[in-house]
């Protein structure tokens, strides 16, 4: 993987506006800044682009939120890269919203001639960031651990444990496909065994169904006899239901001339009751004609009586109409001097109008200017009340920010002694970090002084005599003492002023804010004194107002009390005005003389009405003596009627008695009946059972014959299964034996073996030149062990001057050169295995802890390894080492975020 092209926006120090790194034209790049200005921030920016991993605070699972920019809510890194001669993009997104945060991510492959991108994302981001894994081939960890020396973390393979050692080198020479294969065998022989256990069972089962077939065949021969029993009883019951079918046959005869008998006897009982009927309703009818033409009303009474109601009714008719005559004429004059009225008073009309309208509208006036009024008084109020409580506001503040002259002095005072302290404070760790070199040079020379056997000299490296070493060892005593000292006393001074400056810094820090808060209160007292003139004049415009408006209200009420006055006297003329019509005078004068003439009829409608009433019951009861006229000549007929009647009862009730008579031969049927269905329900039964009986002989027997049939399928399976069986024993026997030879201790084991020389030649050559050929790396694979044998193992040891001793007795600077050795080793292998794609060194600071000598090696290995890679990034603020390489990617922090600017060195 090679870095070509770097975008990002808001990540960390960098800010909205998209800022472009272009790494395609150089080789060996160096990125340089001060600290907190963005050069890790790059490298972050690449690892999180590609698995969505970078530094992240303790405890927390993604890093997505602490990589955001300070107030920002989205996010965006596009890495553009180079791998096996094709390029790629990669573009992961990060945005903080309401509720679920949202993230993006996506994968495809750069054509840079027409810059198009062919998508190779997939549905998801978790599919879409194992694509990207396998595509580089790659994961992050392995990745930490070999090609990327991340600040601070230099020893990240070192300081792991021998189990975790072997895995990163498992995974960086790609042992994870033998692992597949370990468990894909695995899986096979696991499903064989299983296959074969399934078979086992299933044989057992099949034995102890064979052993059932000689009970099945005899249960064959019971059935197939029961079965003939069965036929026999089906005969027998077949000639009883021919017998009762016969017997019911006659008797369904009988039944039949019952019902025939029945039915007729029925009819003849309807008929007669019908006849009943008509002969009680006729006897009725002659009966009621007779009485009433025995009791005979006066005929002549009610002629004369209808004539005098007829007369009566016609009088009351006459005044009726009289009256009504007299409503008409009544209702003409009133409309007529409705007319009148209604002219004058249109005419009258037009001036009240013009008045009343002057008079609303005055009214409306008042009513607005009043309310003007109130309105402004109430704004007035308001505003003065505003007023006071702002001046009351503006004393308080104005008592707050009193500050006195001498508090401001004493503060810049303290502010000079706080700067003067600082720069002593910063000369005296230069001058403790000075002492503490000195004092471990001083150490690492009585080392060699110290040896009893071989005493060497520390400058020339030749052997010494005793007295020289004696006078060396106390000349170095001597000078440790004085260093020891100085260093002492050194570390009291910087402690003691530690804690002044921490003290001064709280009270600065406390008088500072005291200061800008007077400030804002100032800055707020100058907005409010604004407010408060501003309100002043609004008051004063507000009564100026309410002035005017009073001397409007005075005007407005005088001009409605004179319309007032003038609608009065127009009404009172207009009542005057009418009274002096002559017209409508004289019908006023018509309408109540109609008045006293209606009053003078004794028209009585209540008398009207009961006299009709009268007439109307007369008139019925001379129709009803008609009708009982015309009754009298059907008399006669009605009696031929009853005759008539009689003599047909008579046939009908003999008729009844022979029938009667003929239904007594029928009378035992109901006895008959029960008896052939009892026998019927028992024959049906019986029958039922015995079909019941052979239907389960035949599914018992169709089942020992399917059971039969099974039982020889079952025979053959067996013997197919004992081969299937001695196969599977075979397959597992060979995928036990793949699934040995691809785990840990068998082709992984050999190939880490085969590639720890390789590291160790590689690492042992780097570490010669940063250490001028004094230390070498062991890596052992295998420990023996107390109680006899090997147990594998990732042990690293080094050998230098002092001796082989394990890598965490060596010092900061000592260490680091051998995990930069071993780092570097590493990432030489991995770019050098076949189906790796790493081809970029990624080294992020830690040259910190080695002196100019220890600087100086390290530049000329990294410049001898360059050629190994494809890109090579290092991340430095050291100026003796930043010099030392032709580009710089120089990193500045501003206030709208980091930039980065290319400095090329001739």
């Amino acid at each position: 993987m090679i870095p070509l092209k770097l975008q990002l926006k808001n990540f960390l120090s960098y800010g909205s506006d998209i800022q472009t790194i272009d790494f395609s034209q150089y080789h060996l790049i160096c990125l340089s800044g001060k600290n907190g200005h963005g050069k890790s921030a790059l490298l972050d920016a690449i690892t999180w682009a590609l698995w969505g991993q970078a530094r992240k605070t303790t405890g927390t699972a993604k890093a997505d939120h602490g990589l955001l920019r300070l107030g920002q809510t989205q996010m965006m890194v596009c890495l553009d890269f180079e791998l096996n001669s094709q390029t790629y993009r990669v573009r992961r997104e990060f945005a903080q919203t309401y509720g679920k945060p949202y993230a993006a991510l996506d994968f495809g492959l750069l054509d840079i001639e027409t810059d198009t991108l062919i998508p190779l994302s997939e549905k998801t981001i978790r599919a879409t960031q194992e694509k990207i894994e396998h595509t580089l081939n790659l994961s992050y960890e392995s990745f930490t651990n070999s090609a990327f020396l991340r600040q601070g973390q230099s020893n990240e393979f070192s300081k792991k444990s021998p189990k975790d050692r072997k895995e990163i080198l498992a995974n960086i020479l790609g042992l994870d496909q033998y692992e597949t294969l370990r468990k894909l065998a695995m899986e096979k022989a696991k499903q064989a065994s299983n296959e074969k256990n399934n078979l086992c069972s299933l044989q057992e089962k099949i034995e102890e169904e064979l052993k059932t077939s000689d009970e099945v065949k005899k249960g064959i021969a019971e059935v197939a006899q029961q079965l003939k029993d069965v036929a026999t009883k089906e005969k027998a019951f077949e000639k009883q239901k021919a017998l009762l079918e016969k017997d019911i046959k006659e008797l369904t005869n009988n039944q039949h001339q019952h019902k025939l008998l029945s039915f007729k006897l029925k009819q003849l009982e309807e008929r007669e009751a019908q006849q009943q009927t008509t002969l009680r309703k006729i006897v009725a009818q002659w009966r009621s004609v007779h009485k009433q033409l025995l009791q005979g009303s006066d005929h002549q009474r009610l002629e004369k009586e209808k004539i005098r109601l007829i007369k009566i009714i016609q009088e009351h008719q006459e005044k009726l109409q009289l009256g009504l005559k007299n409503k008409e004429t009544y209702l003409k004059h009133k409309e007529e001097l409705q007319r009148l009225e209604q002219e004058l008073q249109q005419q009258h009309n037009v001036a009240i109008q013009k008045v009343t309208i002057d008079t609303e509208r005055l009214t409306l006036e008042q009513k607005t200017t009043q309310g003007t009024i109130e309105k402004l008084n109430k704004q007035c109020e308001s505003t003065q009340r505003e007023l006071e409580a702002l001046k009351k506001e503006i004393a308080t503040l104005e008592k707050e920010t009193t500050i006195s002259a001498d508090t401001q002095k004493i503060y810049q005072e303290i502010e000079k002694q706080f700067e003067r302290r600082k720069e002593y404070y910063q000369k005296f760790i230069a001058q403790g970090n000075l002492a503490k070199r000195d004092l471990d040079a001083l150490h690492q020379k009585k080392l060699l002084t110290h040896d009893e056997q071989d005493p060497s000299c520390p400058l020339c490296e030749q052997n010494l005599s005793a007295s020289r070493r004696r006078f060396l060892q106390g000349k170095f005593e001597h000078q440790e003492r004085f260093l020891q000292h100085r260093f002492t006393r050194m570390a009291k001074v910087i402690k003691s002023l530690k804690t002044i400056l921490f003290e001064q810094h709280e009270q600065l820090a406390t008088w500072k804010k005291e200061r800008e808060a007077h400030q804002r209160i100032k800055a707020s007292i100058d907005e409010k004194k604004k407010t408060e003139h501003k309100l002043a004049t609004t008051i004063k415009e507000q009564h100026e107002a309410i002035a005017t408006h009073g001397k409007q209200l005075e005007t407005i009420a005088k001009n409605l009390e004179d319309t007032t006055k003038q609608h009065a006297a127009l009404e009172k003329q207009g009542a005057q005005q009418l009274e002096q019509n002559e017209p409508y005078t004289k019908l006023k004068q018509s309408l109540e003389a109609l008045v006293q003439k209606t009053k003078k009829l004794s028209y009585d409608a209540k008398q009207h009405e009961n006299d009709t009433k009268a007439l109307q019951e007369i008139e019925r009861a001379l129709k009803g003596h008609e009708q009982l006229l015309a009754e009298r000549t059907l008399q006669g007929e009605r009696k031929q009627q009853v005759n008539q009647l009689c003599t047909e009862l008579k046939k009908v009730k003999t008729e009844k008695a022979e029938l009667n008579k003929d239904s007594v031969a029928y009378k035992d049927l109901e006895g008959r009946t029960k008896n052939l269905e009892q026998k019927t329900t028992e024959l049906t039964a019986a029958v039922k059972e015995s079909h019941t009986h052979k239907e389960q002989l035949l599914q018992t027997k169709g089942s020992l014959e399917t059971k039969q049939e099974t039982l020889k399928k079952q025979e053959n399976e067996h013997k197919e299964q004992v081969k299937t069986i001695k196969k599977l024993n075979g397959t597992i026997d060979d995928y036990q034996t793949i699934a040995t030879a691809m785990g840990k201790n068998g082709i992984q084991a050999l190939l880490i073996e085969e590639s720890i020389p390789e590291i160790e030649q590689e690492a042992n050559y780097l570490l010669a030149k940063l250490t001028n050929n004094q230390a070498q790396v062991f890596i052992e694979s295998l420990r023996d062990l107390k109680k006899g044998g090997t147990k594998e193992t990732l042990d690293i040891k080094i050998s230098d001057a002092a001796g082989i001793r394990p890598y965490e007795l060596f010092s900061g600077g000592e260490a680091f050169r051998i995990d930069f050795a071993l780092r570097i080793a590493i990432s030489k292998l991995l770019a050098r295995r076949a189906g790796t794609s790493l081809q970029t060194l990624i080294i992020d600071e830690g040259f910190g802890s080695q002196d100019e000598e220890g600087l100086a090696n390290i530049m000329d290995a990294i410049y001898k390894i360059q050629d190994d890679f494809s890109k090579v990034i290092i991340v430095s603020h050291l100026s003796s080492m930043k010099d030392q390489f032709p580009v710089h990617f120089f990193i500045e922090k501003g206030p709208s975020g980091s930039k980065v600017n290319v400095i090329e060195q001739g």
